[in-house]
Formats: structure tokens, C-alpha cells, sequence
């Protein structure tokens, strides 16, 4: 998938980097400070182009302005990239078609109005100047260096009678430009893809599962648009692959792919930390195309698993999952604990083996570093299912059998996280729970009759944060009633006590030679020896 994606790169000017620029008339544009170019034929270079060669000047000059002419017929610009320094052709690249994408909606717009302003500027970030004017009513101040695009008397006739229906002058793309282009659009969808995943660590998102999160924000929404563009590029479907690749898998697919796609990052965020993002952002991509369901235990429930535990000889085998993709949330007090997680997501798949394939489960943990920015951390594990009889201790040893830096700490928040997650898969796999389908945001309405435009967003917005969910409990078992019994003060015998409510495997059948998962629930021991 990687390199698919970059075979659709740019190659967008290489030469005009720290060299004289060529046209496609065979002008050659050198920049130098104090310089001034005439390009004859405007009409042959699209708006695009013009604009492209202004940016591309003032970065060559070290961030001072460029003054331009004949952008389009009748107005001139001018541009200062300030202190935005390009490393090589392909940052060139990168920054001039972000730059465009950012300010073309708002130049059609200006150059479309009926009684336009004289002149308009655009700021982008704390480096990169626009200001656009008609030269009729407008002074456009100078530049370090000044390009003049000629037009023909006709051509500028014939643009200012349907400048409102083609404001900008588009030219046919060379091969090579059209790769260009559809890799500079598929990167603004990555970068909007990732800056909707950055706002899912906003404090209003806060009490929500990731999964949501996601959706709220609309990052997923966003993913899905990357997505159908990507498909050009890819190999196979991304679809597909979220559907069927193992978590492990995709979380570094998609964070290679981000670090090659955007190797220097974006304003403000490095390209370490988008690939951090982007690896976050696919587990919850592909629990949505898996039609992932929410499993909530109630807080009665949720002490009821804290205090049980499993026996030794439980097998993976006992472990059955109620739908093959689910994410269970833990009761959200707890979120912030250190030690905690906020989610565990498991799915179910298959993994290519040296020996063929390996049926497994993937369990992904998404817990909170205890700092201000709220920062997320996730981890992946997969656990084969090919060995019924092994049990989940053994296979976590081996996950762990080749030792590195920090494993100790890994391996207990596997642990916890496991041993939680599995004993809630055996409560629902043992005995009759307590399941409650709340369809919260299937069944919420979403048509609002008298409710203006604005009004109506607020209330879709609000809806997108609600979600459907199974909830399962509540325990019968009382926890302030087992905290209340007392022993009667007898040492010499077995005192009255609660036992643990655990996981076993049951004897049974002839001669209790066969085996069964057994969930044994808070017992009391010496009833008659308890202060009741």
C-alpha cells in the first residue's frame, strides 16, 4: 500500500529549485532580488501556474515578497512566504499546492462578486502574505522582485466578459502535472483526515468511548473521503483491508504511509506525530467498517469482574466472542487511573503464518497518559486461537519471550487489561448476563421541523455524540452487603467470609472426565460463623 500511494507522487518543477524556472513557452524565469521578468504570453499559463511562480519566488528568495502582474487580466498580486524555508523540490511542491487549495475558494470568490473590494488579503499561518488587487483601483505595493504576466488586448477583453463565470484560467495538465495534482488533493485529505483525528483530544470529547470520538469529530467521515480517493493509488481496496488486515498490521501501514506522504509534517505538528496520529485513527477506522459493537459493563458489574478472577486452567478455547468485532468500555471513572484503559477493542481474524494462516484475536487497549494534553496512548497484541487448550497465561508469556527494555511494565498492562477483557468475555460465555441494547443513536430523530439552519446543526451535533451500546449487568451481588458482614471473632476454625467470585473449569459428565467453563459467583463460607 505504501508504495502505491507514492507512485502517484509529485514532479512538480525538481528544476526551479535553487535554479532558474522554464515555462512551457521556453521562458526561462531566474530569481534574484531586484529582478524584473516579463512572462509575453499569459494567456498560455493557467492562474494557477502564475500564482505558483510568485510563491515559488519569494521562497527561493528567503521569504521576501515577490510582486506579480497579470495574475489574471487586470489584477496583480503580492506574496511573502516569510520565514516558511522549503527543504528540497518536493517540500516546494508540497507547500505551493497547499497553498493554492487554501487560497482558491476565497480568490474565485473575490474575483466572482459583482462589485468586488479593490483589493483583499489572505494570511496563512504566522508566515505566508497574500494581497490580491484590481489594478484599475488598487496599488499593489512592491515586491524584491516584480513578474510581469503580458496578456493580449483580446484575451483580456474576452476574460473580463465572463470573469464571473470563469474566473480563473485553467490550461489542459501535462501527464505528469495530473499525477501532480490528484497526489497534492489526495494529501489535503490526509491532512484533514488528521486534524479531525487531532481534535478527538479535546476536553468536549473527553467523556466519550474513542470509537466515538472519532465519529464526532467527524474524522471518520473524513478517513472514508482519504479513502475513496486513495483508491486510485492502492493496490487493493483500503476498505478491504481495514476489514480484513489484523490491527497490528494497519497501524503501521498507515503510519509509514503518513510519514511518506507528509515526510515534514504540518505546520505545528511534526511528521513523528501525525504518523502517532494516523496509527490511533485506524483502529477506530477499522472497527466502524466492521460494524464494531460497544459492550458497557454496569458499575455493579464492573466491581463484580475487579473481584473475580480466573483459575489457572481456563483455556483461549473457553473464550467466545458475542460478535466478531466488539470494544469493551470500562466504567468511565476509571478512565484516568493510571494503570487503567478507557477501551479495549478485540477483533477477530486471521494472520499469514510461516505455516499458513493463524486464526487470532487482536486486543487493542486505548488508556490516557496522565498529563494536561490528554494524550492517548495505544497498544496492540495478537493472540492465537490455533491451540484451544493453551491457556491465556502461557500465551501471554510467550508474547513476552524474547525480553526488551520495559517489558515488565508492558507486560502488567497486559495483564490488567487482559484479565479484564476476558473475564468479561467468560461472565457472558458462562451464565445468563444481563444484556440491555440501548440504540440511542440509531433511534434518535434527525428531523427537526421549525428549527432554523444553525439551530438544527447544534442538534445533529449533539446526536453525533450520543451511541448505541449493549449493557451488561447489573451483578445481583450487593458489594455494600459484603462489606457489612463481619466475622465473629473465631480463629481456630474457618471464619465466615465471602469467597471471590472466579472463572473455572467445571468437572462433569462420566466419571467428571469432561470439562465445562464454570462462572462461580460471590459465595459465603460458614454462613453460621458470619455476624448477621
Amino acid at each position: 500500500m505504501q508504495d502505491a500511494f507514492l507512485n502517484g507522487a509529485e514532479q512538480f518543477a525538481h528544476q526551479a529549485h535553487d535554479r532558474p524556472l522554464t515555462l512551457t513557452s521556453g521562458e526561462c524565469v531566474e530569481f534574484c532580488e531586484g529582478a524584473r521578468v516579463a512572462v509575453p504570453d499569459g494567456s498560455s499559463v493557467s492562474t494557477r501556474g502564475v500564482v505558483s511562480i510568485a510563491i515559488l519566488g519569494s521562497m527561493t528568495l528567503a521569504g521576501k515578497p515577490v510582486r506579480c502582474s497579470g495574475v489574471v487580466p487586470g489584477v496583480t498580486m503580492w506574496v511573502s512566504t516569510g520565514a516558511l524555508r522549503p527543504r528540497d523540490a518536493d517540500e516546494s511542491e508540497q507547500f505551493i499546492d497547499d497553498i493554492w487549495e487554501k487560497i482558491r475558494p476565497g480568490l474565485v470568490d473575490w474575483l466572482t462578486m459583482r462589485t468586488s473590494p479593490a483589493g483583499v488579503t489572505m494570511a496563512l499561518g504566522a508566515d505566508i502574505r497574500l494581497e490580491f488587487g484590481w489594478d484599475d483601483r488598487h496599488r499593489v505595493r512592491d515586491g524584491a522582485m516584480e513578474i510581469d504576466v503580458k496578456h493580449d488586448p483580446t484575451f483580456a477583453a474576452a476574460y473580463m466578459k465572463r470573469r464571473r463565470q470563469y474566473p480563473i484560467v485553467e490550461r489542459s495538465p501535462e501527464p505528469g502535472d495530473t499525477a501532480r495534482l490528484q497526489g497534492a488533493q489526495l494529501r489535503g485529505l490526509l491532512v484533514t483526515a488528521l486534524e479531525k483525528s487531532i481534535q478527538t483530544h479535546d476536553a468536549l470529547y473527553a467523556r466519550l468511548p474513542a470509537s466515538v470520538r472519532y465519529r464526532a469529530t467527524g474524522a471518520l467521515t473524513a478517513w472514508r473521503e482519504f479513502r475513496r480517493e486513495a483508491e486510485a493509488f492502492a493496490p487493493a481496496s483500503l476498505a478491504s483491508m481495514l476489514r480484513a488486515d489484523p490491527p497490528t498490521k494497519l497501524v503501521q501501514d498507515f503510519a509509514e504511509v503518513t510519514r511518506r506522504m507528509l515526510p515534514h509534517g504540518v505546520e505545528g505538528v511534526p511528521p513523528e506525530d501525525l504518523a502517532v496520529h494516523a496509527s490511533h485513527s485506524v483502529i477506530w477506522q477499522a472497527f466502524d467498517e466492521r460494524l464494531g459493537a460497544l459492550y458497557e459493563p454496569t458499575p455493579a458489574l464492573h466491581r463484580l469482574l475487579e473481584q473475580a478472577y480466573i483459575a489457572d486452567d481456563v483455556p483461549v478455547g473457553a473464550l467466545e466472542l458475542p460478535v466478531e468485532t466488539l470494544c469493551i468500555i470500562p466504567e468511565p471513572s476509571r478512565w484516568t487511573q493510571p494503570g487503567e484503559c478507557e477501551s479495549i477493542a478485540l477483533f477477530r481474524g486471521t494472520k499469514p503464518t510461516s505455516h499458513g494462516t493463524s486464526q487470532i484475536i487482536s486486543f487493542v487497549t486505548c488508556s490516557r497518559r496522565a498529563d494536561v494534553r490528554r494524550s492517548v496512548l495505544i497498544d496492540a497484541l495478537d493472540m492465537s486461537l490455533d491451540d484451544p487448550g493453551r491457556t491465556v497465561r502461557e500465551l501471554l508469556d510467550d508474547a513476552f519471550a524474547e525480553p526488551q527494555p520495559g517489558d515488565e511494565e508492558i507486560r502488567q498492562h497486559w495483564r490488567h487489561a487482559l484479565d479484564y477483557a476476558i473475564k468479561m468475555l467468560l461472565y457472558l460465555t458462562a451464565r445468563d448476563a444481563h444484556v440491555v441494547h440501548d440504540r440511542a443513536y440509531t433511534q434518535a430523530p434527525r428531523e427537526f421541523g421549525g428549527l432554523g439552519k444553525r439551530r438544527r446543526a447544534e442538534r445533529l451535533a449533539q446526536i453525533e455524540q450520543l451511541y448505541d451500546r449493549h449493557i451488561v449487568g447489573p451483578a445481583i451481588l450487593d458489594a455494600e452487603s459484603m462489606g457489612s458482614l463481619l466475622a465473629d471473632g473465631v480463629h481456630h476454625e474457618v471464619r465466615g467470609h465471602w469467597r471471590r467470585p472466579h472463572f473455572r473449569m467445571q468437572p462433569y459428565g462420566p466419571n467428571s472426565s469432561l470439562r465445562k467453563l464454570a462462572f462461580i459467583g460471590p459465595t459465603i463460607v460458614r454462613p453460621d460463623r458470619l455476624g448477621l
